[in-house]
């Protein structure tokens, strides 16, 4: 019986990486089912890169799924995770969750997970979205510049983090806030004066 499933040999940083179901689990020689020779190159880990803009389906001419991924790959990240919101529509329910992994699975070089979206229009769908497998929620404060994504107002954001926190999903929140109070002067008092203890929490 072999040590390892993949042992990859002779590459810098590490004499030998021994790789057992998908994992590294040593740094060491021994037998393997396979063997990659990497004498004279560098092994690094891939890149997760957690926030990237496939825009499919519906915007492909600003980037796709197959040319997003394959520059991902080309520059050394295996996985990403891709925003919601400039999808069409944008992945803000189940229902277009599965249409984007679809396309995903058929069309990506890599590996990758999906963000849903968190609106006032969706706060009903954050559940269905976490069951879907969803790797977090993502809200504007700020338009978004998309029509069909919504800018979060202060009690979406509040039910949807609660929401979220439930549910034990990721929130990112886009937090530029268009909001006459926000408006600062010149000076950085008026800067600080203008950010109350609310909006900084």
């Amino acid at each position: 019986m072999s040590d390892f499933q993949l042992l990859i040999r002779g590459g810098d940083p590490h004499p030998a990486i021994g790789i057992a179901e998908g994992r590294i689990v040593a740094l060491e020689e021994g037998s393997a089912d396979e063997i990659i020779d990497a004498t004279g190159l560098w092994v690094l880990p891939g890149v997760i890169d957690a926030h990237v803009h496939f825009n499919e389906p519906g915007r492909t001419d600003w980037e796709g799924l197959s040319t997003g991924s394959q520059a991902c790959a080309a520059g050394g990240t295996t996985t990403f995770f891709d925003m919601p919101l400039n999808s069409t529509p944008p992945v803000c329910d189940a229902e277009a969750f599965h249409a984007k992994r679809r396309l995903a699975e058929e069309k990506s070089h890599v590996d990758f997970a999906l963000w849903g979206g968190l609106t006032p229009d969706n706060l009903d769908q954050l559940e269905a979205l976490h069951d879907c497998g969803v790797i977090g929620l993502k809200a504007f404060m700020s338009n978004s510049g998309i029509a069909d994504f919504s800018r979060a107002d202060f009690a979406s954001l509040r039910q949807g983090m609660a929401t979220a926190a439930r549910l034990d999903l990721l929130a990112a929140v886009h937090a530029e806030i268009d909001h006459p109070e926000l408006k600062s002067g010149s000076t950085i008092r008026d800067y600080l004066a203008s950010r109350p203890i609310a909006i900084e929490l």
